[in-house]
């Protein structure tokens, strides 16, 4: 009897070891999913601003060649001029 119950004592006491580490895995995992989601939210803050910051360079660029051309247009009307 002694022995039957020494052995259910110890299988009880690794059945709440196991539930305890169930426990802290879980809460692990929770912790990592709150993290993951944090992360998420950031990377898609800063996505939406560097998209924002891409277009506005876009745009930058696209008046610059406009600018570009008025002035070769202006050179080449130039050097037309200095020819004739």
């Amino acid at each position: 009897m002694k022995m039957e119950k020494l052995v259910n004592t110890i299988a009880i006491a690794l059945l709440l070891g196991l539930v305890g580490a169930a426990f802290m895995v879980m809460n692990y995992t929770a912790e990592s999913n709150l993290v993951t989601a944090n992360v998420a939210t950031i990377q898609a803050k800063n996505k939406s601003k560097v998209l924002q910051q891409v277009g506005l360079l876009t745009a930058e660029v696209k008046m610059l060649q406009k600018d570009l051309e008025r002035v070769r247009e202006v050179l080449e009307k130039g050097q037309s001029s200095k020819k004739d």
